[in-house]
């Protein structure tokens, strides 16, 4: 083979476009070109257009890093879901691009670099350079839906017929007047079936009384001092003991003499 038909083979290798392909494992044939220069194969953009978007994409000046699913490319702007012109292997360009063997769960981000309604996608897993369309921003002072207000509700006016709880002067407390209100004990109430004790205690059935209750811990009272009066038999004791005294004296005295 001649060298001129190598070239020529080359070139045409180089430049095989294919109508459609089905992008279905992300990162398996990635683009081996020059991500800029493959700019200049979408000859339908204007040069100057080109030019720019070549700029931002060397100087890697990127509108947004959008998401692609397998049915819509979300970003900050709105998308359409497909994308095309593909480079993909050596030079290699698809035109129509499915995804339809994607996963619901299956996402790749995407650089995306917009001039003068001409938007390129950089896939960052294989970095095949292809274009997207970005729907067209709403016209500034277009009219809008708006919103439904709701009716207010009219306001009753009929004044209340009570007083609300909040309303008036606080109520005046009183003053505590026992020693449990004083020790901020709460008072016991008695029991319904409570009986209180009068008259005598009575006696349980073994026939023995109960003790009486034990007095409080305090001081013993003083009973008063009153003075005894001696009764007759006890003068008359009194007097027998004097006279034996005497008698024993006086016999005493005899003997000794």
């Amino acid at each position: 083979m001649s060298l001129i038909a190598t070239l020529a083979l080359a070139a045409s290798s180089a430049t095989a476009t294919l109508p459609s392909c089905s992008w279905d494992r992300p990162g398996v044939d990635p683009f081996m070109g020059d991500v800029v220069a493959a700019v200049d194969r979408y000859k339908d953009i204007p040069t100057a257009t080109r030019a720019k978007l070549k700029a931002r994409m060397q100087a890697r000046q990127y509108d947004e890093m959008a998401v692609i699913k397998r049915d819509a490319i979300e970003g900050k702007a709105r998308y359409a879901p497909e994308i095309r012109d593909m480079h993909f292997g050596r030079g290699k360009v698809c035109q129509t691009v499915s995804r339809a063997k994607w996963s619901d769960q299956h996402q790749e981000r995407g650089l995306v670099y917009c001039e003068d309604g001409h938007c390129i996608i950089v896939p960052t897993v294989c970095r095949n350079v292809s274009r997207v369309t970005r729907a067209a921003p709403p016209v500034a002072g277009a009219a809008q839906e708006e919103p439904q207000v709701l009716a207010a509700k009219p306001v009753d006016d009929t004044p209340l017929d009570f007083e609300a709880p909040a309303a008036g002067a606080a109520p005046v407390q009183p003053l505590p007047t026992s020693f449990a209100q004083l020790a901020q004990v709460p008072t016991l109430t008695p029991s319904p079936n409570f009986t209180p004790l009068s008259g005598p205690t009575p006696t349980p059935p073994g026939g023995v009384p109960p003790l009486p209750p034990s007095p409080l811990p305090g001081p013993d009272p003083v009973p008063p001092v009153t003075p005894a009066v001696p009764e007759p038999s006890t003068w008359a004791m009194f007097g027998l003991g004097l006279l034996a005294l005497g008698l024993r004296k006086r016999l005493g005295k005899d003997l000794s003499a």
